[in-house]
């Protein structure tokens, strides 16, 4: 099937997403790592333009467009000072997708100190809001990285909701922080976490077991993608070594990522309804079925 089909084939899903009242939401969520955030969360140093991003995101919103599904973007907010990089993120709002915050500098909160965990969750929403003309109402942790007092400051920032805690962490929302959390999907007994970037490394059978996993506890779905899991490969001029290309999935084509995320994308449509956000927090809500 050629890049140019529709997703997906039952033709359940239109603007809004799918109406299927009988199965549980899923939200479609987008990490905008580009390469100079990867490379310094593994402690390497990227110089340059960054062709994750540029070719990431146009590949990503053509690829929502012909789904006729609208996805969360998790924004890395400081991007949003890139001359190159900040007419991107506004063609992500233009074509009618939400933008919600992925911190500031995309920095692991749990490393920071309470000023800088305040730092990367009021700024970044600040930055947002100015630059993008809405106050963004949802944030992930970058990395996953997350904890109570950061949860804490969230729920003081005026956010909304939070998709950093994995479903059957321990981890607890304080108990005077209205924050809603949307859980990411649990992966034990899987080596992984199970989002579709796992699936391109490790393949679709991964991908099924741990959505069969899910599927047991009858909850809504986070699917996370990433912008790697849209960008062509970076080139190889660029990269040093294996672990340069396994973290940008830069050994795979962009041809083919896109096309094993149209099949992920086929499989989940299966069983969920894929809607957007604000249907998956009203059943979250409505029925109590948010665990973590």
């Amino acid at each position: 099937m050629s890049e140019a089909a529709s997703l997906p084939p039952n033709g359940t899903a239109g603007r809004n997403g799918s109406q299927r009242g009988d199965a549980p939401p899923a939200a479609l969520h987008i990490d905008l790592d580009g390469a100079r955030h990867i490379f310094r969360l593994h402690g390497w140093h990227w110089a340059g333009n960054d062709p994750i991003y540029e070719n990431g995101v146009p590949h990503a919103l053509d690829f929502l467009e012909r789904a006729g599904l609208r996805a969360t973007f998790f924004v890395i907010a400081e991007d949003l000072d890139d001359p190159a990089k900040a007419p991107l993120i506004r063609e992500i709002v233009r074509r009618g997708h939400d933008v919600a915050s992925h911190a500031l500098t995309h920095a692991p909160l749990r490393d920071l100190d309470a000023a800088g965990k305040r730092r990367e969750i009021f700024e970044s929403r600040a930055l947002i809001a100015r630059e993008l003309g809405a106050e963004p109402t949802g944030f992930r942790a970058p990395n996953f990285s997350i904890d109570g007092e950061s949860l804490r400051l969230l729920g003081e920032a005026g956010y909304a909701w939070d998709s950093s805690v994995v479903a059957g962490s321990r981890l607890r929302l304080p108990a005077d922080c209205r924050l809603l959390e949307i859980p990411m999907p649990a992966h034990r007994p899987l080596p992984f976490p199970w989002h579709p970037s796992y699936g391109l490394v490790l393949g679709m059978h991964y991908f099924e077991r741990g959505l069969r996993r899910h599927l047991r506890r009858q909850s809504p779905l986070v699917l996370l993608f990433h912008l790697i899991d849209f960008a062509d490969p970076l080139p190889a001029a660029r990269l040093s070594g294996w672990s340069q290309r396994l973290y940008t999935l830069s050994h795979i084509t962009g041809a083919r990522k896109r096309d094993r995320c149209r099949r992920m994308l086929e499989r989940v449509h299966r069983s969920f309804d894929v809607a957007g956000m604000d249907r998956l927090i009203e059943y979250a809500r409505d029925r109590r079925r948010v665990h973590t």
